[in-house]
């Protein structure tokens, strides 16, 4: 039997010298002839015909296969009886599959494909021990068996027998499921991938009209174009092999791989692509003629770019690094700046081929189907995830004013670009994306010094951070038509408060000199409830800074007026929809309460207590606020009475001390010695401690209330109570003292709604009546602090932190 074609089989014949080196016999063909124990390996030069080697076929453990992988190309073997060492090296791993089954065809472990084996090839196949699978890829791999198999395919589907044809989609199955890569690239090759998925058309699994033609979606649904040509015939056929390879995992396949199958093709995929990504990035020429494709406003091209960014994160992050510098060098950010503006903008700069050739219809069915700002910025972001340098020193390190020229102006102007998008862009996606990239650019992270200075300059002193957020000083109304325009808002508060948190002391100059207080406010009293969360999560960064500048502004600027009563709006029936925004603002509260934020624990109390008495009922974070205020209110009158510390003696002063008594001077009168003893002592004395002195009398008359009863463990560290006040209370010799409702409510003064204040003044009941807090019935609860009053109580504290 002749196992080869003429053309077939085509390797190198190498024998082994006396002197241990290889030697070239020549190039030919290899053939196997003869049937049984006669069959004998014959090798024929390509040139002449010539027969170079003739010998009789020994057994098959005499013939090794060696190669590194899968790629196992040279058989060699010792001729018995000559005792020569011989070698044939194959160009094409199916030439060699073909050979080696052939030598090894007496320990077959599966027949060749007939119609009569189908259904046992088809158990055989299924459930194959990982053991074995390396073997069974080696007999399907031969040309032999899949000859055989496709020829009974064509016969099954000729006789229209829906058994062999399940029984030939079972080995089609069984084959991929092998996991063995040059068995699965083998089987989609051009020449029978048409064949293979004919087999698994016919998938018993499904019911006749869910089956998918695969055959028709590839020859008719699927087409493929070249926005660039690839002359390198190899790298071509990669292309289509990843096609099919990602079709037949995701298509075909997906519920019946295992995950050493879906491993094992998913690396596939990645090899080939690697192999593609590493053409193109060492083909300059190529690039160039893509990016001046897509200057010239080609689709087609735009697509082959963003396919090719996507794949790049498949492969090793060094070729992706290297396709990207490629890419940039040539100016890549150049190239997408035009379509980041608007739809008219990028079609009056870039002109589309005559609407009459094949190309115009193709760019016509590309622009309804998508948007050219959507593929750049995409592209733009998988630049940025790859590496952000070089965006960031597109947009912000490069940026200069409005206007300018050269790579700051146009680093600037596609800033500006991307801001647009964030702002009016109807797609959330690309409205996502593009803040992602700003927030890129606003990211400090490893710069320093000058660097960084000219980076956050951008921001600030360029107004950019204020193009940013213009929307948040917009019509409300406007929100409630537009869902991009509230998604919108959402991401300008998200980036507000990256800026807060990254950019110190710029940030907070920005925060405090904008009327970001007011902008915040009119957005919590929106009615949309995600609208409604933006500026908590901005409020609880603040926050969370722990700044007491942030602190102060939010004080100042009353944000917890509408924010409280958004809260309190929430609660009421039906309460639809209002679960997020109450766990929300219960997590600032509770921040609050936890860091014990003194200024802002003094500003909710002062100004909106009775709000918070009536929540603290329900709501555990509400109470601890009330509590925190009257723990701070105590511990300042205990510290306020606490003795005053020891006098401390310097070492001068010890020393002086210790000094033996010197007699006085002979005549010296007992009058003058009396005299000496005073002044030395008044020159060792301390001079008094200013804790001993009493509180001032508006201090005391805000304290004495909260010191009128025992003070509970948990707030004065188990230091004994204060002693009450006459009249206040009544001891009925238990030691046990007895607060009356009248006098205390809620630990709350009696007559004062909220807790005391540095200063106070009586009214005509003799109530001290703090200066901020509401009295039930005179003043509304959400109630903002005036900016006259909290001057005065900045003007006290630093009179007495003078003091």
């Amino acid at each position: 039997e002749h196992t080869a074609k003429k053309q077939r089989n085509r390797g190198k014949l190498y024998s082994l010298t006396e002197e241990s080196t290889w030697e070239d016999r020549g190039t030919g063909f290899v053939s196997i002839v003869g049937q049984a124990d006669s069959r004998r390996l014959l090798f024929q030069d390509e040139q002449n015909g010539k027969i170079l080697h003739d010998r009789k076929l020994w057994p098959s453990e005499t013939y090794q296969l060696q190669g590194e992988g899968d790629k196992q190309t040279i058989i060699v073997w010792e001729d018995p009886e000559s005792q020569q060492d011989w070698a044939l090296s194959f160009q094409d791993l199916a030439d060699i599959a073909n050979i080696w089954e052939t030598i090894r065809q007496e320990k077959r472990l599966l027949p060749l494909p007939t119609l009569e084996n189908l259904a046992d090839l088809a158990r055989a196949l299924t459930c194959v021990p990982p053991s074995q699978r390396e073997a069974l890829a080696n007999e399907c791999i031969s040309e032999g068996f899949l000859d055989g198999l496709r020829d009974a395919f064509h016969t099954a589907e000729d006789l229209e027998d829906e058994e062999l044809l399940s029984s030939l989609w079972r080995i089609a199955k069984g084959l991929f499921l092998l996991s063995n890569q040059r068995l699965a690239e083998r089987y989609l090759q051009q020449d029978v991938y048409e064949d293979i998925l004919g087999m698994l058309e016919y998938d018993d699994g499904l019911p006749l009209d869910k089956r998918i033609a695969h055959r028709k979606v590839h020859s008719v649904q699927v087409h493929f174009n070249q926005a660039v040509v690839f002359e390198d015939s190899d790298v071509l056929d990669r292309i289509h092999l990843v096609y099919r390879l990602q079709y037949v995992k995701d298509i075909v396949l997906p519920r019946l791989m295992d995950d050493a199958t879906f491993a094992t093709m998913t690396q596939m995929v990645h090899s080939n692509l690697a192999v593609v990504l590493d053409h193109l990035q060492k083909n300059s020429q190529m690039i160039e003629t893509l990016f001046a494709q897509i200057r010239q406003g080609d689709l087609q091209s735009l697509l082959f770019l963003q396919d090719a960014c996507r794949l790049a994160r498949q492969v090793p992050p060094s070729q992706r690094q290297a396709l990207w510098d490629k890419m940039l060098s040539h100016g890549l950010f150049d190239v997408l700046a035009p379509f980041l503006r608007d739809g008219s903008a990028a079609a009056a700069a870039s002109p589309s081929p005559s609407p009459g050739t094949d190309g115009g219809s193709r760019q016509a069915r590309l622009g309804a189907l998508l948007r050219p700002r959507h593929l750049a910025v995409e592209i733009l972001l998988l630049s940025a995830q790859s590496d952000a340098t070089p965006l960031r020193h597109r947009l912000a390190l490069s940026g200069g004013v409005d206007g300018g020229g050269g790579e700051g102006g146009e680093g600037r102007a596609m800033l500006s670009s991307l801001i647009h998008i964030v702002h009016t862009e109807e797609d959330q996606g690309v409205q996502g994306q593009a803040a992602e990239l700003l927030r890129t650019a606003m990211d400090p992270a490893g710069l320093e010094g000058r660097t960084r200075d000219q980076c956050l300059g951008t921001f600030y002193e360029r107004g950019a951070l204020e193009e940013i957020a213009r929307p948040l000083w917009g019509d409300v109304g406007r929100l409630r038509s537009s869902s991009s325009a509230c998604f919108g808002v959402q991401l300008v508060c998200e980036l507000v408060a990256f800026a807060v948190t990254h950019h110190g002391f710029r940030a907070k100059g920005y925060v405090t000199r904008s009327l970001l207080g007011e902008a915040l406010g009119r957005l919590v009293t929106s009615g949309q409830r995600f609208v409604q969360l933006a500026p908590v999560r901005l409020l609880r960064v603040m926050i969370a800074t722990g700044d007491d500048v942030y602190l102060r502004f939010i004080a100042k600027s009353g944000l917890f007026a509408p924010l409280l009563r958004a809260f309190h709006h929430s609660l009421q029936p039906p309460a639809i929809g209002g679960g997020l925004f109450v766990s929300a603002v219960l997590g600032v509260l509770e921040l609050v309460r936890a860091e014990n934020m003194r200024i802002l624990i003094d500003h909710l109390v002062r100004n909106h207590a009775a709000v918070l008495r009536e929540l603290a009922q329900r709501f555990r974070p509400v109470a601890g606020i009330l509590d925190r205020f009257r723990q701070n209110l105590e511990n300042k009158a205990l510290a306020a009475q606490a003795p005053a510390p020891a006098p401390r003696v310097s070492q001068l002063q010890r020393q002086l001390q210790q000094q033996p008594s010197v007699a006085p001077a002979a005549g010296a009168t007992a009058a003058g010695v009396a005299a000496a003893e005073v002044a030395g002592q008044q020159q060792v004395s301390e001079p008094p401690d200013a804790g001993e002195e009493d509180l001032p009398p508006e201090e005391q008359a805000l304290v004495d209330p909260y010191l009128s009863h025992a003070a509970p463990e948990e707030y004065c560290g188990g230091e004994p109570a204060a002693p009450e006040p006459e009249g206040a209370t009544s001891d009925d010799g238990s030691g046990e003292v007895d607060v009356s409702e009248e006098q205390v409510s809620d630990g709350f003064p009696a007559g004062v709604e909220g807790c005391g204040s540095e200063h106070g003044d009586e009214d005509s009941a003799g109530v001290v009546q703090p200066d901020g807090c509401s009295v039930p019935g005179d003043e509304e609860p959400f109630r903002i602090l005036e900016d006259d009053e909290q001057d005065d109580e900045a003007a006290a504290a630093a009179a007495a932190a003078h003091a």
